[in-house]
Protein backbone atom coordinates (compact mmCIF):
# COMPACT_ATOMS: atom_id res chain seq x y z
CA UNK A 1 0.00 0.00 0.00
CA UNK A 2 1.15 3.51 -0.73
CA UNK A 3 2.07 5.60 2.29
CA UNK A 4 2.85 8.75 0.38
CA UNK A 5 3.23 10.13 -3.10
CA UNK A 6 5.67 12.72 -4.41
CA UNK A 7 6.03 15.71 -2.13
CA UNK A 8 5.45 18.11 -4.98
CA UNK A 9 4.13 17.96 -8.51
CA UNK A 10 6.70 19.43 -10.86
CA UNK A 11 6.73 17.64 -14.21
CA UNK A 12 3.05 16.77 -14.40
CA UNK A 13 1.53 20.03 -15.55
CA UNK A 14 -0.69 18.28 -18.10
CA UNK A 15 -2.27 15.92 -15.54
CA UNK A 16 -6.08 16.03 -15.79
CA UNK A 17 -7.24 13.47 -13.22
CA UNK A 18 -6.12 12.09 -9.85
CA UNK A 19 -7.94 8.90 -8.86
CA UNK A 20 -6.69 6.97 -5.82
CA UNK A 21 -8.47 4.03 -4.19
CA UNK A 22 -7.74 1.54 -1.40
CA UNK A 23 -4.44 3.21 -0.65
CA UNK A 24 -2.46 3.91 2.51
CA UNK A 25 -1.70 7.42 1.29
CA UNK A 26 -1.57 9.90 4.19
CA UNK A 27 -1.84 13.18 2.34
CA UNK A 28 -1.84 14.71 -1.11
CA UNK A 29 1.23 16.76 -1.90
CA UNK A 30 1.90 20.42 -2.35
CA UNK A 31 1.80 21.80 -5.83
CA UNK A 32 -1.72 20.86 -6.87
CA UNK A 33 -2.30 24.49 -7.81
CA UNK A 34 0.41 24.14 -10.45
CA UNK A 35 -1.67 21.56 -12.33
CA UNK A 36 -3.56 24.04 -14.46
CA UNK A 37 -5.24 21.27 -16.47
CA UNK A 38 -6.38 19.22 -13.47
CA UNK A 39 -10.12 18.56 -13.74
CA UNK A 40 -10.87 16.10 -10.94
CA UNK A 41 -9.67 14.46 -7.75
CA UNK A 42 -11.35 11.22 -6.64
CA UNK A 43 -10.29 9.47 -3.44
CA UNK A 44 -11.89 6.21 -2.36
CA UNK A 45 -11.24 4.12 0.77
CA UNK A 46 -7.95 5.76 1.71
CA UNK A 47 -8.14 5.00 5.42
CA UNK A 48 -4.95 6.86 6.37
CA UNK A 49 -5.72 10.04 4.47
CA UNK A 50 -6.07 12.94 6.88
CA UNK A 51 -5.85 16.18 4.91
CA UNK A 52 -4.35 18.10 2.02
CA UNK A 53 -1.20 20.11 2.04
CA UNK A 54 -2.52 23.67 1.96
CA UNK A 55 -1.05 24.96 -1.28
CA UNK A 56 -4.38 25.41 -3.01
CA UNK A 57 -6.13 23.80 -5.95
CA UNK A 58 -6.31 24.93 -9.58
CA UNK A 59 -9.09 27.46 -10.02
CA UNK A 60 -9.77 27.48 -13.76
CA UNK A 61 -10.29 23.89 -14.93
CA UNK A 62 -11.07 21.97 -11.72
CA UNK A 63 -14.53 20.38 -11.99
CA UNK A 64 -14.96 17.50 -9.52
CA UNK A 65 -13.82 16.72 -5.98
CA UNK A 66 -14.94 13.34 -4.57
CA UNK A 67 -13.89 11.80 -1.24
CA UNK A 68 -15.59 8.53 -0.31
CA UNK A 69 -14.93 6.15 2.58
CA UNK A 70 -11.82 7.90 3.91
CA UNK A 71 -12.68 7.53 7.59
CA UNK A 72 -9.86 9.70 8.95
CA UNK A 73 -10.15 12.49 6.39
CA UNK A 74 -11.13 15.48 8.51
CA UNK A 75 -10.31 18.69 6.64
CA UNK A 76 -11.41 19.93 3.24
CA UNK A 77 -9.05 22.37 1.51
CA UNK A 78 -9.62 25.90 2.80
CA UNK A 79 -9.60 27.26 -0.75
CA UNK A 80 -12.64 25.19 -1.77
CA UNK A 81 -15.12 28.05 -1.74
CA UNK A 82 -13.04 30.12 -4.15
CA UNK A 83 -12.92 27.48 -6.89
CA UNK A 84 -15.60 28.90 -9.16
CA UNK A 85 -15.06 26.18 -11.77
CA UNK A 86 -16.09 23.36 -9.38
CA UNK A 87 -19.28 21.59 -10.49
CA UNK A 88 -19.33 18.36 -8.45
CA UNK A 89 -18.60 17.97 -4.74
CA UNK A 90 -19.08 14.68 -2.92
CA UNK A 91 -18.01 13.93 0.66
CA UNK A 92 -19.22 10.57 1.95
CA UNK A 93 -18.36 8.50 5.01
CA UNK A 94 -15.28 10.40 6.11
CA UNK A 95 -14.39 11.56 9.63
CA UNK A 96 -17.47 12.43 11.68
CA UNK A 97 -15.74 15.69 12.58
CA UNK A 98 -15.20 16.83 9.01
CA UNK A 99 -16.51 20.34 8.45
CA UNK A 100 -16.68 22.79 5.60
CA UNK A 101 -14.36 25.83 5.53
CA UNK A 102 -15.95 28.95 7.00
CA UNK A 103 -15.65 30.76 3.67
CA UNK A 104 -18.68 28.84 2.41
CA UNK A 105 -19.52 26.56 -0.51
CA UNK A 106 -18.53 26.83 -4.19
CA UNK A 107 -21.44 28.80 -5.63
CA UNK A 108 -21.48 27.18 -9.09
CA UNK A 109 -21.97 23.58 -7.97
CA UNK A 110 -24.27 21.44 -10.12
CA UNK A 111 -24.07 18.28 -7.98
CA UNK A 112 -23.62 18.11 -4.18
CA UNK A 113 -23.54 14.89 -2.15
CA UNK A 114 -22.78 14.55 1.57
CA UNK A 115 -23.35 11.71 4.02
CA UNK A 116 -22.36 11.04 7.63
CA UNK A 117 -21.11 14.61 7.77
CA UNK A 118 -23.29 16.46 10.30
CA UNK A 119 -20.96 19.45 10.55
CA UNK A 120 -21.00 19.95 6.79
CA UNK A 121 -24.79 19.64 6.78
CA UNK A 122 -25.06 22.25 9.52
CA UNK A 123 -22.67 24.57 7.68
CA UNK A 124 -24.76 24.17 4.54
CA UNK A 125 -27.97 25.03 6.39
CA UNK A 126 -26.46 28.09 8.05
CA UNK A 127 -24.74 29.30 4.88
CA UNK A 128 -27.91 29.00 2.82
CA UNK A 129 -28.58 26.16 0.40
CA UNK A 130 -30.59 28.52 -1.83
CA UNK A 131 -27.34 30.35 -2.66
CA UNK A 132 -26.33 27.40 -4.85
CA UNK A 133 -28.29 28.80 -7.76
CA UNK A 134 -26.94 26.29 -10.33
CA UNK A 135 -27.48 23.16 -8.21
CA UNK A 136 -29.34 20.40 -10.02
CA UNK A 137 -28.65 17.25 -8.00
CA UNK A 138 -28.69 17.19 -4.18
CA UNK A 139 -27.92 14.03 -2.19
CA UNK A 140 -27.86 14.14 1.61
CA UNK A 141 -27.33 11.27 4.03
CA UNK A 142 -28.41 12.13 7.53
CA UNK A 143 -25.98 10.05 9.58
CA UNK A 144 -25.16 12.03 12.72
CA UNK A 145 -28.04 14.49 12.14
CA UNK A 146 -30.29 13.09 14.86
CA UNK A 147 -31.74 16.54 15.66
CA UNK A 148 -33.17 17.04 12.16
CA UNK A 149 -36.95 16.50 12.17
CA UNK A 150 -37.88 18.40 9.00
CA UNK A 151 -36.41 18.97 5.56
CA UNK A 152 -35.77 21.71 4.73
CA UNK A 153 -35.54 22.71 8.36
CA UNK A 154 -38.56 24.62 9.62
CA UNK A 155 -38.11 27.93 11.41
CA UNK A 156 -34.83 29.05 9.86
CA UNK A 157 -36.08 30.12 6.44
CA UNK A 158 -34.12 27.46 4.60
CA UNK A 159 -35.14 27.34 0.93
CA UNK A 160 -34.11 24.90 -1.77
CA UNK A 161 -32.65 26.32 -5.00
CA UNK A 162 -35.20 26.42 -7.87
CA UNK A 163 -32.62 24.87 -10.22
CA UNK A 164 -32.92 21.44 -8.55
CA UNK A 165 -33.96 18.52 -10.75
CA UNK A 166 -33.23 15.68 -8.30
CA UNK A 167 -33.28 15.34 -4.50
CA UNK A 168 -32.13 12.19 -2.67
CA UNK A 169 -32.43 11.88 1.11
CA UNK A 170 -31.45 8.87 3.21
CA UNK A 171 -30.68 7.75 6.76
CA UNK A 172 -32.37 10.59 8.63
CA UNK A 173 -33.33 8.66 11.73
CA UNK A 174 -35.63 11.31 13.23
CA UNK A 175 -36.92 13.07 10.12
CA UNK A 176 -40.71 13.44 10.53
CA UNK A 177 -41.98 15.68 7.74
CA UNK A 178 -41.10 17.63 4.62
CA UNK A 179 -41.43 21.38 5.06
CA UNK A 180 -43.45 22.54 2.04
CA UNK A 181 -42.45 26.20 2.23
CA UNK A 182 -38.82 25.25 1.59
CA UNK A 183 -39.83 23.51 -1.64
CA UNK A 184 -41.40 26.57 -3.26
CA UNK A 185 -40.67 27.31 -6.92
CA UNK A 186 -39.13 23.90 -7.70
CA UNK A 187 -40.63 23.82 -11.18
CA UNK A 188 -37.66 21.82 -12.49
CA UNK A 189 -37.81 19.04 -9.88
CA UNK A 190 -38.21 15.67 -11.62
CA UNK A 191 -36.95 13.07 -9.13
CA UNK A 192 -37.48 12.66 -5.38
CA UNK A 193 -35.79 9.68 -3.74
CA UNK A 194 -36.21 9.00 -0.01
CA UNK A 195 -34.63 6.01 1.73
CA UNK A 196 -34.36 4.78 5.32
CA UNK A 197 -36.23 7.56 7.11
CA UNK A 198 -38.26 5.47 9.58
CA UNK A 199 -40.15 8.33 11.28
CA UNK A 200 -41.12 10.26 8.15
CA UNK A 201 -44.91 10.53 7.81
CA UNK A 202 -45.60 13.23 5.20
CA UNK A 203 -44.47 14.66 1.88
CA UNK A 204 -44.59 18.30 0.76
CA UNK A 205 -47.90 19.68 -0.50
CA UNK A 206 -49.13 18.38 -3.85
CA UNK A 207 -48.59 21.74 -5.54
CA UNK A 208 -44.89 21.46 -4.70
CA UNK A 209 -44.70 18.06 -6.43
CA UNK A 210 -46.54 19.04 -9.61
CA UNK A 211 -43.47 18.68 -11.88
CA UNK A 212 -42.30 15.38 -10.37
CA UNK A 213 -41.90 12.50 -12.81
CA UNK A 214 -40.49 9.90 -10.41
CA UNK A 215 -40.88 9.24 -6.69
CA UNK A 216 -39.06 6.46 -4.86
CA UNK A 217 -39.65 5.49 -1.22
CA UNK A 218 -37.67 2.76 0.52
CA UNK A 219 -37.54 1.72 4.18
CA UNK A 220 -39.91 4.51 5.21
CA UNK A 221 -42.68 2.38 6.75
CA UNK A 222 -44.86 5.17 8.18
CA UNK A 223 -44.80 7.25 5.01
CA UNK A 224 -45.32 4.21 2.82
CA UNK A 225 -48.50 3.37 4.74
CA UNK A 226 -49.75 6.93 4.29
CA UNK A 227 -49.12 6.64 0.53
CA UNK A 228 -51.43 3.64 0.20
CA UNK A 229 -53.99 4.13 -2.58
CA UNK A 230 -56.94 2.84 -0.55
CA UNK A 231 -56.57 4.64 2.78
CA UNK A 232 -53.40 6.72 2.85
CA UNK A 233 -53.61 10.44 3.64
CA UNK A 234 -50.69 11.16 1.31
CA UNK A 235 -52.10 9.36 -1.72
CA UNK A 236 -53.70 12.48 -3.16
CA UNK A 237 -50.25 14.14 -3.24
CA UNK A 238 -48.67 11.46 -5.40
CA UNK A 239 -51.49 10.06 -7.56
CA UNK A 240 -50.55 12.35 -10.48
CA UNK A 241 -46.88 11.27 -10.60
CA UNK A 242 -46.16 9.08 -13.68
CA UNK A 243 -43.86 6.67 -11.85
CA UNK A 244 -43.96 5.89 -8.12
CA UNK A 245 -41.96 3.05 -6.59
CA UNK A 246 -42.23 1.84 -3.00
CA UNK A 247 -39.53 -0.59 -1.89
CA UNK A 248 -38.61 -1.08 -5.56
CA UNK A 249 -42.15 -2.08 -6.54
CA UNK A 250 -44.12 0.14 -8.90
CA UNK A 251 -47.28 1.57 -7.34
CA UNK A 252 -47.91 3.92 -10.28
CA UNK A 253 -48.37 2.55 -12.84
CA UNK A 254 -49.59 -0.39 -10.78
CA UNK A 255 -47.86 -3.65 -11.51
CA UNK A 256 -50.16 -6.44 -12.63
CA UNK A 257 -50.47 -9.31 -10.23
Amino acid sequence: MLEYIAEEFEESACLESINIGDSGIKSLPRGLDKLIHLQEIRLNSCSNLVSFEESGLPSTSFRAFVVDGCQNFGALPKCMASITSLRQLSVRDCSADISFPSEGFPANLISLAISNAPKIYRSLVEWGLNRLTSLQKLTIGGGGCSNVVSFPEEGIGMMLPPSLTRISLFQFENLEFMFSEGFQDLASLKVLDIDNCPKLTSLPKKVVLHSLGYLSLSSCPLLQEECSSDKGREWSKISHIPLVEIDNKAVIPRESD
